[in-house]
């Protein structure tokens, strides 16, 4: 289960844009229905998150922001096949409190510019491919030792009007080593009121629409931002790694048509902080066994809650 955890997360990053990018995008079922230009591919997403945890009777926390943008630089809708190319930039900030210098310092970034290309081949089949550089460390002295690359393909399929699913693979170069996983997104309309949607094994959303402005539902997902982040030269460039499985129950409000905002609380059923040496590496994760780089320098572990709220945007 260990090494099930830790290579998923190695994957969060791809799959968390292309999940919010691709999948949460007009289905092409729909796009059939309205003309090219009514199609909301842009986005934006920002949110904040309070984890709080205590271990000895010292208090101890972990924040988190994010911020992503999506812009469509391309999108044709010819036949009900919907063709579209979407450029981006994201950002996530991981910052500890409590927890002293033991893991090399207390303020985490995160920076990337995601590509995502879908190719239509018919109404029913589409193809997506979705390609994340990203910058990963603590920013004092960056150079391409700090770059993360993240890539993943998709052949999304419409069963029906109320049902699609995607099967694919995800690739990723983190500082621990290499992984390659398969992955599976589906987007569910089950009733006039409820939705379930998701990229798994990253991450799913469990969705109830309330009325035409409100929702809530359940989500949960694995990991935070890359989840790896590459130290400075002064702390011997050894990476620094988070692992996290939460679930949330989350109530959504749409203050405007295109505008809402989501406030949120749950638990972290795993929260785990590592400090490794950067020649504790494996490659090729699952094939093998990434428990054989050996034990961290340094390791904090401790479930607790955490609360977030956030907005989101389309145009």
């Amino acid at each position: 289960m260990k090494t099930r955890v830790l290579y998923l997360i190695a994957i969060v990053l791809v799959s968390f844009k292309l999940s919010t990018q691709a999948q949460e995008s007009t289905p092409v079922e729909q796009s059939a229905q309205i003309p090219a230009s009514a199609i909301q591919l842009g986005s934006f997403q920002t949110d904040y998150t309070y984890s709080p945890f205590k271990i000895n009777g010292k208090s101890m926390n972990i924040q988190q922001v994010n911020a992503n943008l999506a812009l469509p630089l391309y999108k044709n809708l010819h036949d009900g096949k919907l063709d579209f190319f979407l450029v981006g930039v994201g950002y996530s900030g991981l910052f500890l409190s409590g927890t002293g210098d033991e893991f090399g310092g207390t303020k985490f970034q995160s920076i990337s510019v995601p590509l995502t290309f879908q190719k239509a081949f018919s109404p029913k089949y589409a193809l997506i491919v979705s390609v994340v550089p990203t910058i990963s460390s603590d920013l004092k002295d960056v150079s391409g030792d700090d770059m993360i690359y993240s890539g993943a393909a998709m052949l999304r399929i419409r069963k029906s009007a109320t049902f699609s699913y995607s099967i694919g693979v995800a690739y990723s170069k983190q500082f621990f080593g290499s992984v390659l996983v398969p992955i599976f997104g589906i987007d569910w309309k089950i009733s006039d009121k409820l939705s379930y949607s998701g990229t798994l094994p990253v991450a799913d959303k469990l969705n109830y629409q309330l009325s035409a402005k409100s929702a809530f539902g359940l989500k949960n997902g694995f990991g935070i931002g890359g989840g790896s982040y590459r130290l400075s030269k002064k702390m011997n460039s050894d990476y620094f790694q988070v692992q996290q499985f939460r679930s949330m129950l989350f109530y959504n409000y749409a203050l405007a048509k295109n505008f809402s905002i989501e406030v949120s609380g749950g638990y972290n059923f795993v929260q785990k902080l590592d400090l490794y040496d950067k020649d504790q590496k494996v490659n090729w994760v699952p094939f093998n066994n990434l428990d054989k780089r050996g034990d961290p320098l340094t390791e904090l572990k401790k479930t607790g809650i955490a609360v977030q709220a956030g907005i989101n945007y389309r145009f």
